[in-house]
């Protein structure tokens, strides 16, 4: 959770211690089901998700999980994911994660000053550093990195500003920024993003709450899902899986109370 992150650590921290482009509209999708999560669950399913299609894998501010598709068991977590030396940097963020080939891709930032801006790789398994990772450019990464997405197909993974007026494709083989795809139009708050059927969606925390849909070639912009959340709910992380009820993009919000945390569940319209 991007810059409201620290209020549910001070919510939990006691339970821690003590224990082809188309024409777009904004109703592509609807809600189908939706899972609450509470408290230290809540907190350590706060910020982003991916998927290898046989488990989720969760991030939240400091730490990684990783949870049976039910949602009911977590299997692995790692509280403090963020290794040592980004530590002594001041990095103390981590934000929306994805899932390619075994491996974690993990946006790590100082959430503060966004002067250090990695993308570090995890096994998958066991939630470990592999001691792999990319230093994005500040110059292009001006307030962070609040996520990544991988896109095989293209030989890129992507992020961008939390304000975005471009995406920035890095290299999948060494981490080197190839190049910068200008937006038809800026995507504000952008907490997360995924590639599917060869498109980029984008989940923003701006007034809508929407999902957004990018056209990584082109850079055409389009939105495809005005949640309807409330102003004092935030938009995180989004992953997709198609699932047995016919939802297929599953998004992550903060509730208005800070202490849960809700994955909801879209199919097609």
């Amino acid at each position: 959770m991007r810059r409201l992150s620290l209020a549910v650590v001070a919510a939990t921290t006691s339970l821690i211690l003590g224990t082809t482009t188309t024409t777009a509209s904004a109703a592509e999708w609807r809600q189908v089901s939706n899972q609450s999560f509470h408290l230290l669950t809540a907190l350590q399913r706060s910020q982003g998700v991916t998927t290898d299609g046989q488990y989720w894998y969760f991030s939240w501010q400091f730490g990684l999980s990783k949870v049976t598709l039910d949602g009911e068991s977590t299997l692995t977590s790692k509280t403090l994911a963020i290794p040592a030396e980004f530590l002594a940097q001041g990095d103390n963020h981590i934000g929306d994660i994805d899932y390619y080939q075994s491996r974690l891709y993990v946006p790590i930032e100082d959430g503060s000053a966004y002067q250090h801006g990695h993308v570090a790789v995890f096994d998958a398994a066991t939630l470990e550093y592999t001691g792999i990772s990319y230093d994005l450019p500040q110059s292009v990464q001006r307030d962070g990195v609040p996520w990544v997405a991988v896109d095989p197909a293209r030989g890129y993974f992507y992020s961008s500003e939390y304000n975005a007026t471009a995406l920035n494709a890095y290299s999948l083989t060494d981490g080197q920024l190839v190049k910068q795809i200008p937006l038809s139009q800026p995507m504000p708050k952008v907490q997360g993003a995924k590639i599917y059927q060869g498109q980029l969606y984008a989940s923003s925390n701006g007034p809508t709450k929407s999902v957004l849909r990018i056209d990584p070639d082109s850079g055409s912009v389009s939105d495809v899902l005005d949640s309807g959340l409330s102003e004092d709910t935030e938009t995180e992380g989004l992953v997709f899986l198609s699932r047995p009820d016919g939802s297929a993009m599953h998004v992550l919000d903060v509730a208005p109370n800070r202490i849960s945390v809700n994955f909801r569940h879209y199919g097609p319209s």
